[in-house]
């Protein structure tokens, strides 16, 4: 029998990361992704997920389960691309954690390269297979799938199973955002825009170009975006950030009346009492809205005020 022992030794793993002294680096460690993905399935927590994904499929070949696992290992992985898909398998936990039916990790007794075997799901297979599913099918299934019914999924679903995991703080603390996200300048990005944006990424208004000093004009640039609206659930400590809410919408699209949709859509979903304290910035102010909080769902708004309001003097 060969037994392998791990020692954690961190002064030897930086010497060797200095001394260049390693072949790959990632950023999601195999026991952390193995534990990860042991934890939802054992929770049943990625069967219950899948159950209400809006899958585009009619039939449905690969496991949806699957589909997702494979989905959150590359992001784990900080991954983007779905040809990256076979190397995040062989190098992460999702194989450890699934067993042997997703496929099994296999050493070569000379070369030592780590090789998978994998039976896949649809008997269609006529050759040995190395993931449990094709990277194709990943990237065919996440296109098809419905933006609009996608995050719906996840604002109403998936934030459903949270609750039942009981991962929500009692005090109730939210934060409210809205940042834009950038892509290639392609118009194939269904809904995105193009924006003048300064050299800090802030959005660049004609009356703010003519104020600008033209050594400033000269570092603005066009740039194609999104705009991400998003609900976060934290606590007083700050031990974590949980995403409870999110919209992708134009980067033209104004993020204040999104944002209280968000919140009556999240009162609607897990009740009164649960959403307490409210942060905002600025740019969502709306007092009718501010005050629909307070006195239909029972939450503290906290946002900065402007020096020209009359509350303010």
């Amino acid at each position: 029998m060969n037994l392998t022992v791990y020692e954690e030794n961190m002064p030897l793993v930086l010497q060797a990361l200095e001394d260049g002294d390693f072949d790959y680096i990632d950023s999601a460690s195999e026991y952390f992704e193995t534990e990860f993905f042991r934890y939802i399935r054992a929770k049943a927590i990625l069967s219950d997920i899948a159950e209400t994904y809006p899958t585009p499929r009619k039939k449905e070949e690969v496991p949806l389960g699957i589909y997702i696992a494979s989905d959150l290992s590359m992001r784990l992985h900080g991954e983007n691309s779905f040809n990256a898909f076979p190397m995040v398998v062989r190098s992460g936990g999702l194989v450890n954690a699934l067993g042997p039916k997703v496929g099994q990790k296999v050493k070569h007794p000379d070369t030592k390269d780590v090789t998978l075997a994998c039976e896949g799901f649809n008997g269609k297979n006529v050759y040995d297979r190395e993931t449990p599913c094709d990277s194709d099918f990943l990237r065919k299934m996440a296109k098809d799938t419905d933006a609009g019914l996608l995050m719906q999924w996840y604002n109403r679903d998936v934030l459903r199973r949270f609750r039942k995991s009981r991962v929500l703080d009692n005090e109730g603390i939210f934060i409210g955002d809205a940042s834009y996200l950038f892509v290639p300048d392609n118009p194939k990005y269904e809904g995105s825009v193009r924006l003048l944006f300064d050299e800090g990424n802030h959005p660049v208004s004609s009356k703010d170009i003519k104020k600008m000093a033209d050594e400033k004009k000269l570092r603005c640039r066009w740039r194609r975006c999104y705009k991400m609206v998003t609900l976060l659930h934290t606590n007083r400590k700050q031990d974590y950030a949980l995403f409870v809410g999110v919209r992708v919408v134009s980067g033209k699209a104004s993020e204040c009346p999104i944002l209280y949709e968000m919140v009556d859509a999240f009162v609607e979903t897990m009740g009164r009492g649960v959403m307490k304290r409210l942060i905002l910035d600025r740019g969502f102010l709306d007092g009718k809205k501010i005050a629909r909080c307070k006195r239909e769902h029972k939450i503290d708004v906290l946002i900065p005020l402007k020096r020209k309001m009359d509350i303010y003097s």
